[in-house]
């Protein structure tokens, strides 16, 4: 089963809650690692993006989404031990 969740929507509910949007944009807002990686702002590839894409990186409401599966196996061919 596929899900669609209108993404737009939920950022703007997101960035409409004063606290959410603190959090949203603290890696903008003068967060500080101190040479520790807590937040993936602090890490190579983030900065590398932001190298590539100067106007991306200096909006700090600007936010980068991954993509996470566990377990996927579309075509069933591949052996899993576990569920």
């Amino acid at each position: 089963m596929l899900w669609y969740i209108p993404i737009i929507p939920r950022f703007k509910r997101l960035f409409a809650n004063e606290d959410d949007a603190k959090d949203l944009t603290w890696h903008g807002n003068g967060g500080n690692s101190k040479g520790m990686v807590r937040h993936p702002a602090d890490c190579s590839q983030w900065k590398k993006i932001d190298g590539l894409y100067l106007d991306f990186g200096k909006e700090a409401r600007n936010l980068r989404l991954g993509l996470a599966n566990d377990g996927m196996n579309p075509y069933g061919n591949l052996s899993t031990q576990h569920s």
